[in-house]
């Protein structure tokens, strides 16, 4: 005799014992869209955004389809009739009609269907529309349970159907094949979670970041994060006090931390993201003022990355070597006043004051200002700090002498092993990191060294397997910023989604507007999570056209404000559910207290 469990027979068992019959099924119905005329005893009960199951014979085989009701509509055909159209005008209902004579008719968009002839439940694409008459159910945790028990210890719960107490199944597969007991997807998911300012985005990405950690063994996650929210680890998790890194290490994960001006150090031979630290804090209008125009605000940065560059000819000399700051500073205002080639000797100045302005006047002026800074070195407080502040995040010790790690240790611990979660803090500080041009330059970096080394892995026929997700993606993903380095960062991630998949690398954008995002991003992108808000003109177009569903769209305006009720609707589009597979989004209201995740 055999022990194997018959998964389908136990679910049938289990809808035999529901008593729970909202409607029947109507006319005109569809394989993707059924109609259910609601009974009379559930007329006054809600019925939107339910989830409910039928079961339908086809080809001899059960068929469980399951699915959300979208859209409720009243029909009365007495109160559509033009002659009692004045009657209801001068004296109100209609006696005996108005009320009795209503017919609710609901939508249902079918989400998933299963046949039940096997041991096994298996995906089913309905073949021909149901008939009328069937019994239409709702959905319960019984019911439910039943359904995914096979992979229960796969599944998320965060969050329960849309207006309902039923959980609804999530599963967050990794992006290889299934092995070490954890669901594999075989192929990296690109991610987007888009919700207006309280619309509960940043826990929902939470939560979700916390089903990808139940697969420590196969995946790794990096958190880029320009606001700190992650690394300071506030408001990730309902309650408040709630910390996102203690659940993070339950699942078996770990956890590291750093602080990118703080504990990481940059690449030695980046000199162009040197220079325009120094233009970003302010160093260049300082020391070689005035300097009237943004084009000789760049020439000046342009001369000292040539200086940097020609030093580094010499063996040895990189950023990262530096132990005297104050003296490279010293040496560089010297070389600057230094005529030493025929060349130089010729216009009269070093080629680096000659490249900055173009009279002779303008060039003994920085000149004497050059001269007055490097006599006076000492007492150039500010000079000094904005420079030791670009230089510190290329050092490769901390002020307290401990080591830093290096860009390539952290893309060693994303690509090359397994089961590490990594939030690096981007946040502006005072002096150092300003604003969102280099933000997106020290994502740059990282960003495109993980997906070099995940392209040597490719080649070798293997996968990176990781999820890099950027934080306030808005921020420094941009075609339209006036920001060329924001624009170029658009262009490199807009590559990398392209390619990136099939090493295994995904990518998580959490934003504020869907419209931030180029739509060559939005079209690689697998699963979808929009929030409340996204209800402007073209904000509902662009999610329109993303879900090709009037009734599911309509559903999703009708999101009432988390401000007023404190709950937070959520509509999910993609491969994120066994119960989504059809391609008809699902709708949820996530959790208000992480002790019930699961």
């Amino acid at each position: 005799m055999s022990d194997k469990i018959n998964f389908s027979k136990e679910i049938i068992d289990v809808i035999a014992k529901q008593d729970s019959t909202i409607g029947i099924t109507g006319s005109p119905s569809t394989t993707l869209d059924i109609e259910i005329d609601i009974t009379e005893d559930k007329k006054t009960e809600r019925a939107l955004g339910q989830m409910v199951f039928v079961m339908l014979n086809e080809d001899g085989k059960d068929v469980l389809v399951i699915g959300q009701i979208i859209s409720v509509e009243t029909q009365n055909r007495w109160h559509e009739d033009p002659s009692f159209k004045g009657v209801i005008k001068r004296h109100g209902k209609l006696p005996h009609l108005s009320g009795t004579a209503d017919n609710r008719i609901a939508t249902i968009s079918v989400q998933a269907c299963y046949a039940l002839d096997a041991n096994e439940p298996m995906g089913h694409i309905l073949g021909t529309s149901p008939s009328t008459g069937e019994n239409v159910k709702k959905m319960n945790n019984d019911v439910m349970k039943a359904l995914v028990k096979k992979h229960e210890k796969h599944i998320t719960y965060m969050g329960k159907v849309y207006g309902t107490d039923v959980d609804l199944p999530l599963w967050f597969k990794h992006f290889d094949k299934t092995n070490n007991d954890e669901l594999g997807a075989n192929d990296a998911y690109h991610i987007g979670v888009f919700g207006k300012t309280g619309s509960g985005k940043t826990v929902t990405a939470s939560y979700m970041l916390l089903g990808y950690t139940k697969n420590k063994n196969n995946l790794s996650v990096l958190v880029l994060d320009p606001q700190g929210q992650f690394y300071n680890d506030k408001d990730l998790l309902p309650p408040r006090g709630q910390k996102f890194e203690d659940r993070v290490k339950a699942s078996g994960m770990n956890f590291n931390k750093y602080e990118i001006t703080k504990d990481v150090y940059l690449p030695g031979d980046k000199y162009e993201l040197f220079g325009e630290l120094l233009q970003n804090n302010k160093f260049l209008e300082e020391a070689f003022r005035p300097l009237y125009t943004e084009d000789k605000i760049e020439a000046a940065k342009n001369v000292i990355v040539d200086y940097l560059r020609g030093r580094s000819n010499k063996p040895g000399f990189n950023l990262g070597s530096i132990t005297d700051s104050k003296k490279l500073l010293e040496e560089m205002l010297k070389r600057f006043l230094e005529v030493k080639d025929d060349e130089e000797k010729k216009i009269g100045f070093s080629k680096y004051v000659y490249g900055i302005f173009g009279t002779k006047e303008t060039r003994t002026r920085l000149q004497s200002r050059i001269k007055s800074i490097s006599e006076n070195i000492d007492r150039q407080t500010g000079i000094l700090s904005k420079w030791n502040n670009a230089l510190y995040l290329f050092t490769q010790k901390k002020e307290d002498n401990t080591n830093k790690v290096s860009v390539d240790d952290i893309v060693d611990k994303i690509v090359n092993n397994n089961g590490n979660f990594v939030v690096l803090d981007l946040s502006p500080k005072k002096g150092e990191i300003e604003n969102e041009n280099l933000q997106a330059l020290f994502v740059s970096i990282i960003e495109s060294k993980i997906v070099e080394v995940g392209a040597d892995l490719f080649a070798k026929g293997e996968k990176a397997n990781c999820l890099i997700v950027l934080d306030e993606a808005h921020r420094f993903i941009s075609k339209e910023s006036s920001d060329p380095r924001i624009k170029e960062f658009t262009k490199e991630i807009i590559g990398s989604v392209r390619t990136t998949r099939k090493y295994g690398i995904g990518y998580m954008f959490i934003t504020q507007t869907i419209e931030s995002l180029d739509n060559e991003i939005l079209n690689q992108m697998r699963i979808f999570s929009f929030g409340y808000g996204l209800t402007s003109g073209s904000e509902l177009r662009k999610v329109s056209e993303v879900i090709n569903n009037k009734s599911a769209v309509q559903l999703y305006k009708s999101f009432i404000d988390p401000s007023s009720n404190n709950r937070f609707p959520f509509m999910f589009f993609g491969p994120i559910s066994p119960l989504s597979f059809t391609g008809s989004p699902l709708f949820m209201e996530v959790y208000g207290d992480i002790s019930m995740f699961s």
